[in-house]
């Protein structure tokens, strides 16, 4: 992709995201609803969760602010976070790994720690089934954990024996990439990186980045990048779709929860 598609894109973006934050949310009726216990609470707290979200979108590609975008993370993360509080299931594990992308960017390590071990928003059978997209989703959580030798073991296997499923056929890179980092090496990370942010690769996977990622970044190619750094691997792609300045893992000096409900 050109640069020029790629800054009309996130032009366009942007002015979807002011339009949601100015006319597309209830924020004071949300969070009536959740303070007073009325409706669905759950969905309330996943409703501001996407506000927090679009927020830090907004923060850095509007304004380029990265303290701003970080800290609208960490509101964006809190808030899923009491949502499983609230209620967990364990349907989903694509979005819930996606979902991964707040906590790791706000850099705040007892947010990510916490989504890091959080098994029960998973299946633990369905995980285990290297033909499943819970198998593909609950990879990431190993690697936060740095648990190699697991991840290693799974990478291999779904690595000789494919899903035949072309929806989860497009995943396989993000295996490899896996593969690379349990074995530290940071060549092969990059160029899967690399793969994952051609113009063909993100189009694909386009529906995965929702509507305040898309255009903007590949989501899991951020949520990988950063796990990498967190582990010491400080992966280098030129592509915009993984900004060079959101991959440090340097945590704010302080983090406000944003609403009362959260303290």
């Amino acid at each position: 992709m050109s640069t020029r598609s790629y800054t009309e894109g996130v032009v366009k973006r942007v002015a979807h995201i002011k339009s949601h934050l100015e006319n597309g949310f209830d924020v004071d009726q949300l969070v009536h609803n959740i303070v007073s216990n009325l409706g669905n609470p759950r969905a309330c707290a996943m409703t501001l969760s996407r506000h927090a979200q679009a927020s830090a979108m907004y923060a850095w590609f509007e304004h380029h602010d990265l303290s701003a975008m970080r800290q609208w993370c960490y509101v964006s993360g809190r808030l899923i976070q009491l949502r499983y509080s609230l209620e967990t299931d364990t349907t989903g594990p694509g979005g819930k790994m996606l979902q991964l992308l707040q906590p790791l960017l706000s850099n705040n390590n007892a947010l990510i720690d916490w989504f890091a071990h959080y098994d029960q928003a998973y299946d633990l059978k369905r995980v285990e089934n290297h033909k499943s997209h819970d198998f593909w989703a609950y990879q990431a959580i190993l690697a936060l954990r740095g648990e190699w030798e697991r991840l290693t073991e799974r990478c291999e296997k779904v690595i000789s024996d494919p899903p035949i499923d072309k929806t989860e056929q497009k995943y396989l890179a993000d295996h490899s990439f896996y593969l690379a980092l349990a074995r530290g090496d940071i060549d092969k990370m990059q160029e899967i990186l690399g793969q994952l942010v051609t113009s063909k690769a993100v189009r694909a996977r386009s529906d995965d980045d929702g509507g305040y990622a898309a255009d903007l970044i590949s989501s899991a190619a951020v949520i990988y990048a950063k796990i990498a750094w967190r582990h010491g691997y400080q992966v280098k792609v030129d592509s915009p779709y993984i900004p060079g300045e959101w991959l440090p893992v340097e945590a704010l000096s302080q983090y406000k929860n944003h609403y009362n409900f959260l303290n």
